[in-house]
């Protein structure tokens, strides 16, 4: 495997963050309620940690056709690296205070993704908004194989999120 392989193969691990994915989503959403979000923020192990810059915007129509574009800034503390994952959302879900998203894996940058990679592999995004005074909460379900998510409904959300949720539909 060449070094640019190598690289988008180790690129595309860290992606997770060894956040523990658990298992794959196995409903979604009703297709034919329109359904938006968007997500700016970080996922945060403390206030001065933060592991991963979330940039998401997606939205599903009536006829139940998604879409969107989701980013992925790799960060070390809380100052962004290069390493950026990038995708389109493919699965929204959006339940109250609850929205979920699935993206294959387009590109990392800077190394790239070889084209056998590419699309290969998914994330899922679940976010939480806090209420009663709790904090916002985020989860990441994977890398996985792309065709392991047969819908994008909520899963785990351990982790602090630092950042705007916003919703509609659902």
């Amino acid at each position: 495997m060449n070094r640019t392989a190598r690289l988008a193969a180790s690129a595309l691990a860290a992606s997770g963050l060894a956040v523990g994915a658990t298992t794959a989503a196995a409903t979604s959403a009703p297709a034919a309620e329109p359904a938006a979000l968007s997500i700016q923020g970080d996922l945060a192990l403390t206030p001065e940690l933060h592991l991963l810059r979330i940039d998401a915007e997606g939205a599903r129509d009536g006829s139940g056709e998604t879409g969107g574009t989701y980013t992925a800034t790799v960060l070390n503390g809380s100052d962004p690296t290069p390493i950026e994952v990038t995708g389109p959302i493919s699965c929204i879900y959006v339940n109250g205070d609850t929205a979920s998203l699935v993206y294959p894996i387009s590109d990392i940058e800077p190394v790239g993704l070889p084209d056998q990679f590419q699309d290969a592999a998914a994330v899922q995004i679940t976010v939480r908004e806090g209420t009663d005074g709790r904090s916002d909460m985020v989860g990441v379900n994977g890398p996985m194989l792309t065709s392991s998510f047969t819908g994008c409904a909520p899963t785990d959300t351990p982790f602090a999120f630092d950042g705007e949720i916003e919703t509609s539909g659902g």
